[in-house]
């Protein structure tokens, strides 16, 4: 009893606690072609950006299987946060698919409460393009 007692007062003093948090959320992508086709091959990419400082902190990318879909795990990690201004970071996800042949696609709206976990998009012929940083996204939804 006497050590959560210090537990709890050392938290209280400092300011700062742990927390168990989501870096990645368990996701999925499935991709098809303008015709309703699934498009095998795809590199699909979650990227995951935290604010307060707007950093890019994860890129995981996976090909799309047979079917079109590419499928992502679950990321948690424990942080030590603070309760002063700025200690607590707050992750937010983007989506990006590259295969040769397609408009690449990126979508930068992925606040935590905005993201779409289960994804579904239709890619339309052009010229591919890399996967930008997640702040060149942001910036290109926030001028739009």
């Amino acid at each position: 009893m006497k050590i959560i007692i210090y537990i709890l007062f050392a938290i209280i003093i400092s300011g700062c606690y742990p927390i168990n948090k989501t870096i990645q959320p368990r996701a999925e992508m499935v991709v098809i072609n303008e015709v309703g086709n699934p498009v095998s091959d795809a590199v699909v990419t979650l990227i995951a950006g935290a604010y307060p400082y707007g950093e890019e902190r994860t890129r995981m990318s996976i090909k799309t299987d047979y079917s079109g879909k590419a499928e992502f795990p679950i990321i948690k990690d424990w942080r030590i946060e603070s309760l002063m201004i700025h200690g607590a970071e707050h992750y937010f996800w983007s989506w990006c698919v590259y295969k040769e042949g397609f408009l690449t696609y990126e979508v930068g709206n992925g606040g935590s409460g905005e993201f779409t976990p289960n994804a579904h998009i239709i890619l339309e012929a052009g010229v591919a393009t890399p996967c930008s940083s997640i702040l060149e996204q942001w910036e290109t939804v926030d001028s739009s």
